[in-house]
């Protein structure tokens, strides 16, 4: 049995973390929703139910890739590649929701603020991207791939 790398001991951490992220992030359903108006809403409940799903295996597989299993370490590869290419889709209408939603009185912020804010959300977006890409990346290195069983 192969001892586990530094690197597989930092992804699978992150992976757990970032799988907490997504569960505490996601909110109640009906605020998720309004991020993706004007999509259908059987689109924004398949996303909705794919974000807590991504969570939940997050932490699961996570906890698996620190145990060399190989299979956690392919479904989080599918399932990164799956949220990058939906990121891609429709950042920009969650974005622009998002921007929208930060000059209403919900927001519960000041006016002057809603400019910051927004930049911070799309700094945010970005590094997790990165992290994302950087997940698929590390985790299909034959190096990586052949620690697994």
């Amino acid at each position: 049995i192969m001892e586990r790398s530094r690197g597989i001991t930092v992804y699978g951490t992150a992976v757990i973390i970032f799988g907490v992220y997504n569960l505490l992030g996601v909110g109640s359903y009906r605020q998720f929703s309004l991020m993706f108006r004007p999509l259908p809403p059987l689109l924004i409940t398949a996303v909705y139910i794919f974000t807590v799903l991504y969570g939940i295996c997050g932490v699961y597989c996570g906890t698996k890739i620190l145990r060399l299993e190989d299979w956690a370490r392919k479904t989080v590869i599918g399932l990164t590649v799956l949220s990058v290419i939906s990121g891609l889709l429709l950042n920009r209408t969650v974005m622009a929701n998002f921007r929208d939603f930060l000059l209403t009185e919900q927001a519960g912020i000041a006016p002057d603020m809603a400019g910051p804010v927004y930049t911070y959300a799309v700094i945010i977006t970005a590094l997790i991207t990165i992290f994302e890409l950087s997940v698929i990346y590390y985790l299909t290195r034959p190096k990586v791939a052949e620690q697994f069983h």
